[in-house]
């Protein structure tokens, strides 16, 4: 695809969109569990709320892979009334995905969400390369921009995802945020763009300036980032996605807390025939009890 093409695809490389009307914001807790099926369990996870993969939600056509609630809870073995966070956050061939259903298919894979009952999207995190040349990270941020304005508009609650690299690219997020009083959440990955602590706190450091100049509190959906999640969390309500207690859960291993405060892991061994219920129930509950001690006790104030 050439420059012009990719230039008429997103129709201009600038942020802005229609405002869209507010929604409510949803209720969710700071921790939650994420969970990649349901294989090996038995029983209702034991969460109020759980993240799922947004992709494990619609094909290629935009059809929805569950018909009702109730085979949701099935699949992934959660209470039916448990809030549903569909992240974004993934591969770029299942980001890619998403931008490939076009507006329709899109808008038709929402329309599923909403009739689910799903409690929030984060928008999927379009990849801003190194390698590239500067207009590609522009038309990802253009691509980001438009995907959250089309899941928002047709009511359903999404955290924006403020992929960026550097300092003017919180600055022009920061123009749409104010812009756009509709965004209650962003969200934020830091799996890749942290690796290093000198990189993480850089990152950190420009969504806290982010949080400084909106002028209202923005609850903060994090994929990654425990170091700087105190930090944070002095700027914005905390939604951390938690991974670590399925995927250890899945290698037989459970969760304690060292003397020192941290969250340490080791082997449970299973009988061929076990089910992973009373491992997975453990990892979540002792993780969500570490993850608060990591909030400050009192918020400032927005």
């Amino acid at each position: 695809m050439t420059f012009a093409d990719r230039i008429r695809e997103v129709r201009g490389l600038a942020l802005e969109t229609p405002l869209a009307a507010p929604l409510t914001r949803p209720d969710l807790p700071p921790h939650i569990p994420m969970l990649f099926h349901g294989s090996a369990l038995a029983a209702p996870v034991p969460a109020s709320a759980v993240a799922i993969p947004l992709y494990r939600f619609f094909n290629r056509y935009a059809d929805c892979r569950f018909g009702t609630r109730e085979s949701v809870a099935q699949t992934f073995k959660i209470d039916p009334a448990a809030d549903i966070l569909l992240s974004g956050v993934a591969q770029d061939k299942e980001v890619e995905g998403w931008w490939r259903l076009e507006r329709r298919g899109r808008l038709k894979a929402v329309a599923n969400f909403r009739r689910l009952g799903v409690s929030m999207i984060t928008v999927p995190n379009f990849s801003l390369m190194v390698d590239r040349p500067r207009w590609d990270d522009l038309h990802a941020m253009r691509r980001i921009a438009i995907c959250y304005h089309e899941i928002v508009s047709e009511g359903q609650p999404a955290a924006l995802h403020v992929n960026g690299r550097t300092e003017c690219d919180f600055a022009r997020w920061t123009e749409y945020i104010v812009a756009h009083p509709e965004v209650t959440h962003i969200a934020y990955e830091f799996t890749t763009c942290g690796k290093t602590p000198n990189r993480m706190m850089q990152h950190a450091a420009w969504l806290i300036e982010l949080a400084q100049n909106v002028g209202r509190r923005l609850g903060l959906v994090l994929r990654g980032g425990l170091p700087v999640v105190r930090l944070l969390a002095d700027y914005y309500d905390i939604i951390f996605i938690d991974t670590s207690p399925f995927e250890k859960a899945q290698h037989r291993e459970v969760a304690w807390v060292d003397n020192e405060g941290q969250r340490r892991w080791m082997k449970r061994m299973t009988t061929a025939d076990e089910k992973l219920d009373a491992l997975l129930a453990d990892n979540i509950r002792v993780s969500r009890h570490w993850f608060d001690t990591l909030l400050p006790k009192f918020k400032l104030a927005a």
